[in-house]
């Protein structure tokens, strides 16, 4: 009897341990989404380096996709400008190091002298890799009426 309880003991106290770990590491998944959404706003090269991973493959609901040293410079450079970026119905998928998120994508661009609403589907693949998750693959659809 004693065996069993101790048995049981340690399987709760693993999967507490386990449950909170991975809570952690929702919990920095929700910040780093955070800090991309800004700095598409407020592109700052460093930052964009430091949220995407060098294998980024980043697909635009047009069709175009870049990778991490043009998704940056576009940004950089003004080519892809954002005046404004909300985020809503976020869901997300956690298995051990990828990251499944999926949001509705609100935006106000300025490509000049054009200022334009979009709304749109996103899909996000991310690496937790040395502690941090970094954005390894993007697309985004156009919501279809």
């Amino acid at each position: 009897m004693k065996f069993i309880k101790l048995t049981l003991s340690i399987l709760l106290t693993v999967l507490c341990l386990s449950t909170q770990a991975q809570s952690k590491k929702e919990q920095q998944l929700t910040a780093t989404i955070e800090q991309l959404r800004l700095a598409l706003i407020d592109p700052i090269e460093a930052t964009l380096t430091q949220l995407t991973s060098p294998k980024l493959s980043y697909g635009h609901s047009a069709g175009v996709v870049e990778d991490q040293k043009t998704f940056i410079a576009n940004l950089v450079n003004g080519k892809n400008d954002f005046v404004s970026i909300d985020l809503a119905d976020q869901t997300m998928d956690l298995d051990n190091n990828i990251a499944y998120v999926r949001h509705t994508f609100n935006a106000v661009t300025s490509t000049d002298p054009k200022v334009a609403p979009i709304k749109l589907k996103i899909l996000y693949v991310w690496i937790y890799e040395g502690g941090a998750w970094k954005l390894r693959a993007r697309q985004a659809v156009k919501i279809l009426i």
